[in-house]
């Protein structure tokens, strides 16, 4: 330690470094412990998520293509709503299905399940509702429209549209995951809830 002419108190650089490295480290301690703390604050919680935080992982995943067999069905541009105790999403759609092409927007109904023992979310009781092809016309009843409502039907509700601990880097996921166990997903009064 250094006074120089002014009567100011000057560290030597090794010292100085030594302080960096330890409130540095102090930080670092302190985030560790507030994410142990708020995870553990977040159990046997009820908790709403945000229709844009939905919106936003939803979007992400979007578009979607699917081969199957005789058809390839792909779909983007979803956008979700709640509403009662159902998820809606109109997405816009294109399918090559047995050399023909349909094209256009896809209304669709749900409900959510959770899947504790491999925690995945499905959808399930699936409906689409309304299938317009490009020119805004409804199709139905068109035979296009039938097997896409059979092929995209099965396919949805067997697969999941969500993975606990898919969205954290791996260091931090079993870290989250050990400390907030989800016990449960559903939609409830327009909006998605999740208990833990």
């Amino acid at each position: 330690m250094r006074i120089n002419k002014k009567g100011d108190v000057k560290m030597g650089k090794k010292k100085n470094s030594f302080l960096k490295k330890l409130a540095l480290i102090m930080i670092l301690v302190f985030v560790v412990a507030l994410g142990i703390v708020s995870c553990t604050f977040l159990e046997n919680k009820t908790l709403s998520v945000p229709k844009s935080i939905i919106q936003g992982k939803v979007d992400k995943k979007f578009p979607i293509t699917k081969n199957f067999l005789f058809a390839k069905v792909t779909l983007k541009n979803p956008k979700v709503d709640f509403k009662g105790d159902k998820m809606y999403i109109d997405a816009d759609y294109s399918a090559s299905l047995v050399g023909s092409g349909i094209s256009g927007k896809m209304y669709l109904s749900t409900n959510v399940r959770y899947d504790t023992n491999k925690e995945e979310l499905y959808l399930v009781d699936l409906s689409i509702d309304k299938i317009l092809d490009e020119n805004g016309k409804e199709v139905a009843d068109s035979s296009e429209a039938k097997m896409l409502k059979s092929l995209l039907s099965n396919y949805i509700e067997t697969t999941p549209v969500y993975k606990y601990g898919e969205e954290y880097e791996d260091k931090n996921k079993d870290r989250i995951k050990k400390h907030v166990k989800i016990k449960n997903m559903y939609i409830r009064d327009g909006k998605l809830f999740v208990q833990t």
